[in-house]
């Protein structure tokens, strides 16, 4: 037996059945590995694969048995017992299979590397950022297992067009009243409005906005009686966990008990936990009187608008309600909330309203001390007055009443942000939170793609941009941050050239627009372009200052330093109320070597650059700007205040190698070569010129590397072959776009 057995074994060597078996498995690996890679970018699913796998597996053994029958000879496959046994094929044979083997083996080695450094790094960065940008919907979900709900839109079943507000106003405060239950995730009133009369099915809906269960039903009012009908429904399987319809007198009182007793069915269906004091706020009875509480729903309706005649109704409708209840707590807030948000989109004097904001938040508090919605508008009172730790306090006691308030988290993620950059994460994690709770909120998530834009994380910045397009593809502001991404952060001028133009198209009498399009032909060298953006502002009738503005850059660029410099002298009577613009000129006088002029903008600009005690909160501000701070250092050093501007280098120079990269993954963006170069130290200098340019920092290269302190280097070769690889990008992108060149309407 065991001689049968080698002489078995011989015989299968002979045959080459080893090899070809060898060979038909390392193939076979190969093109499944393929088939997976390739079939998903076809559209086709899983099912494709497995037929390549089972064909395979189907076809080893008949292969073995071919081997075994046949051989391949010169002539091509002949029977094993038809060979001539003198011939030395089977020897041939093997070594070609041997060979073939090798071949298929390399292939599939680098295949696997292809795959596992190549593939495998994108595809895992590509999971990275759809987990993070998506994250808003699975993966949220999955957190709060099944305790997540979105509240559509109630049908207004009486089919009066008078009712939909009553209808509008009974779904906004039954939302409010659910999202008082802090173990639930509730979704904001922003998202959930877009799905009035939409045709989309419940899971559709749920998946976009990151819940388990959706609830949904309508109102019919009659005389004095109303119903209200609801159903709550797992998204999942669009199945009803319960439905039931309210028939009540119409009074405010019984319309507040319905609204608690629904929030207590849904914790109960859900197994949210309600504490004892959760129970009281929802059992709450904020107003008796049904004219004020029909005001405040009125109320409520027009403020979220944000139209600047209905705010202006907003407010009549809550001043109304208080009038009728001055006990009514939340006509107060609601007061208050609407009158601050008339600054912005009515235009009304901050100095007339702040006053009364305060006297309507401070009678809210007084009336009822347990309003989440009340603390964060006391916050931002107390935030206006300088009181920052207590408008701290006054926000984490928002969020502690009301969980689900969306503008809590919102507003105080900006609070942060703006007080103490350390907290960045912090300030991040609560604008996650608000986007969570109000996924579809424009404002939300375009100050989301801020933050993301702030510390760095351009990708996820640039993705975000684009969702909040997608949501609001009508606001120009979006727009214009993905554009300011582009600009100057990423170095795509082109981009941004093309998103300002669709800015434009949108509000082609906005004359900030034009100007920030001027900005983007500044750095494209393009001063002709820029020359037609300052007619089409001068037909718009732009102040005299933006003009000026525009001129000087304009002087400047064409390298006529005598136009500039008067320029310069006339705008520095007319622009200190701006802000940004006086520092931009003081710019361009120390670019081209205005010293004594660079010292006067900049001081009085901000005279806190004399006063050591208020640099840290003034270096913060170079943080994504500019490098302020190291120009006011080496004016100040080349202007009699050696000491004094040496110190405010040395601050401000540990600022940017400590603190900084904490701040942001793109410290090189705040340009911290001017400071380098202040201190002497060149090769920390060009080592930042080299960085700025592997992340395409191709922003205002134009003014700031023709500073005096460039002086030291510009005799380098590092330099110059950094200048000249910089404007061969610059003139990449300039030819890209000669084709809209013209385009300023």
């Amino acid at each position: 037996p065991r001689s049968q057995t080698l002489s078995l074994f011989s015989e299968l060597k002979r045959r080459n059945v080893f090899r070809i078996g060898a060979a038909y498995a390392v193939g076979a690996w190969l093109l499944i590995q393929v088939t997976e890679t390739i079939f998903p970018m076809f559209g086709f699913g899983d099912t494709p694969a497995r037929l390549v796998v089972i064909v395979l597996a189907i076809g080893f053994i008949p292969s073995l048995i071919l081997s075994w029958v046949f051989e391949i000879t010169p002539e091509g496959l002949v029977k094993d017992a038809d060979i001539d046994s003198d011939k030395p094929i089977a020897q041939s044979t093997s070594r070609k299979l041997d060979r073939i083997i090798l071949l298929v083996l390399a292939l599939a080695l680098g295949y696997f590397a292809f795959d596992k450094f190549v593939l495998d790094p994108v595809e895992d960065e590509q999971i990275a950022q759809a987990a993070r940008q998506e994250g808003l919907t699975a993966a949220l979900k999955k957190s709060y297992g099944n305790k997540s709900i979105a509240v559509l839109p109630f049908d207004n079943r009486s089919n009066r067009e008078e009712d939909q507000f009553f209808t509008d106003g009974i779904h906004d405060d039954l939302l409010t009243t659910i999202a008082k239950v802090g173990s639930m995730k509730v979704i904001s009133r922003t998202s959930v409005m877009e799905y009035r009369g939409t045709v989309k099915k419940i899971p559709q809906i749920a998946q976009e906005l990151g819940v388990a269960n959706i609830l949904e039903g309508g109102i019919q009012r009659s005389g004095n009686q109303v119903r209200v009908n609801v159903q709550l429904i797992d998204a999942e399987t669009d199945e009803h966990l319960w439905a039931e319809i309210y028939d009540r007198e119409l009074s405010a009182e019984n319309l507040f008990a319905v609204q608690s007793e629904i929030t207590k069915m849904i914790a109960d269906a859900l197994h949210a936990e309600l504490s004892a004091d959760e129970r009281q706020r929802i059992e709450a009875i904020p107003t008796e009187n049904l004219q004020a509480y029909e005001a405040f729903m009125r109320g409520r309706q027009l403020m979220a608008t944000r139209s600047s005649e209905k705010l202006v109704l907003a407010v009549e409708e809550f001043t109304r309600a208080t009038e009728l209840d001055p006990l009514f707590a939340l006509a107060w807030v609601g007061l208050a909330d609407s009158l601050f948000l008339s600054i912005g989109w009515t235009g009304a004097s901050p100095e007339e309203v702040y006053p009364l904001i305060e006297d309507a938040v401070r009678k809210a508090m007084a009336i009822d001390d347990g309003l989440g919605e009340a603390y964060a508008s006391l916050a931002w009172v107390h935030d206006r007055n300088g009181e920052r730790a207590e408008a701290e306090a006054a926000y984490k006691k928002a969020i502690e009443l009301s969980p689900n308030y969306a503008l809590a988290y919102h507003w105080y993620s900006i609070f942060i942000g703006l007080r103490d950059p350390l907290r960045i994460q912090e300030g991040l994690n609560l604008m996650h939170k608000a986007a969570i709770l109000d996924p579809r909120s424009g404002i939300i998530g375009f100050n989301l793609a801020e933050t993301y834009r702030f510390i760095g994380q351009y990708t996820l910045a640039e993705n975000q941009y684009k969702r909040v397009i997608d949501l609001n593809p009508e606001f120009t502001n979006r727009y214009v941050g993905l554009a300011n991404l582009y600009r100057h952060e990423t170095g795509q001028l082109d981009k941004a050239l093309a998103l300002m133009n669709k800015a434009i198209s949108l509000n082609p009498e906005d004359i900030g627009l034009y100007m920030a399009k001027g900005g983007i032909f500044m750095n494209l060298g393009d001063f002709e372009a820029l020359q037609d953006i300052r007619d089409k502002i001068a037909d718009l009738g732009a102040p005299d200052w933006a003009l000026g503005l525009a001129d000087v850059h304009i002087s400047y660029g064409r390298g006529n330093k005598a136009g500039t410099r008067e320029i310069i002298n006339w705008l520095m009577t007319e622009i200190y109320d701006y802000g940004l613009p006086p520092l931009l000129v003081g710019s361009i006088a120390l670019a081209q070597g205005d010293i004594q002029i660079a010292r006067e903008i900049y001081l009085t600009e901000e005279p806190g650059w004399l006063k050591p005690d208020q640099w840290p909160e003034l270096i913060d501000l170079i943080g994504n700007v500019r490098p302020t701070a190291c120009f006011v250092a080496w004016i100040l050093m080349n202007t009699g205040d050696e000491e004094l501007g040496a110190r405010l280098l040395q601050q401000t120079t540990a600022y940017i190698e400590d603190v900084l990269p904490l701040l942001t993954e793109h410290p090189d963006r705040a340009f911290p070569d001017t400071c380098f170069l202040t201190a002497g130290d060149t090769e920390k200098a060009l080592l930042s010129i080299e960085t700025q340019l592997a992340h395409n920092h191709l922003n205002d290269w134009y003014i700031v590397h023709q500073m005096p302190m460039y002086d030291l280097i510009r005799h380098e070769p590092r330099f110059q072959a950094a200048t000249a690889e910089h404007a061969r990008r610059i003139a990449v992108q300039r030819e890209a776009i000669e084709p809209e060149r013209d385009a300023v309407e």
